[in-house]
């Protein structure tokens, strides 16, 4: 007699089902998640560009009253209107703004609107090139937006 190992039964093969890949549900769970997270995102990160435009043009137009106070030490008086703002010149044909200045004028603004003098008083009207075009008005004692 033959000591015999029980034998274990057979099972015939199952087929073995591999998973590849994610389901639609994951998928779409996926999506929902990266909407959400860009519909937070974009509307912030596109108020911290116009925020930087329009501090960017604050900063321009601060340097436009700097460069005016200096004109006005070198030469007893503000400019005499109108002021050429693609040359920098004004009508006496005197150098206000240097090169770099104009440079950042064009970059940093959408527009000089306006620059009146009267009496020893100037203002400057700019828009900045933020999206809501923010309107900048400038004088000797203030900067207004």
């Amino acid at each position: 007699m033959h000591d015999r190992l029980p034998s274990v039964a057979q099972h015939p093969a199952k087929p073995c089902r591999r998973t590849r890949g994610f389901t639609l549900i994951e998928l779409l769970v996926v999506v929902a998640i990266i909407g959400t997270l860009a519909a937070i995102a974009i509307p912030a990160y596109y108020g911290y560009v116009n925020k930087a435009k329009r501090t960017v043009a604050i900063n321009t137009m601060s340097t436009i009253r700097k460069t005016l106070e200096a004109f006005s030490i070198d030469h007893g008086e503000y400019p005499e209107k109108p002021i050429d703002f693609t040359t920098g010149l004004d009508n006496q044909a005197r150098t206000v703004f240097p090169p770099v200045l104009l440079d950042n004028i064009r970059n940093d603004l959408l527009s000089i609107d306006s620059y009146d003098l009267v009496g020893e008083q100037y203002t400057v009207t700019a828009t900045a090139k933020d999206s809501e075009h923010t309107v900048l008005t400038l004088t000797p004692q203030t900067l207004n937006y």
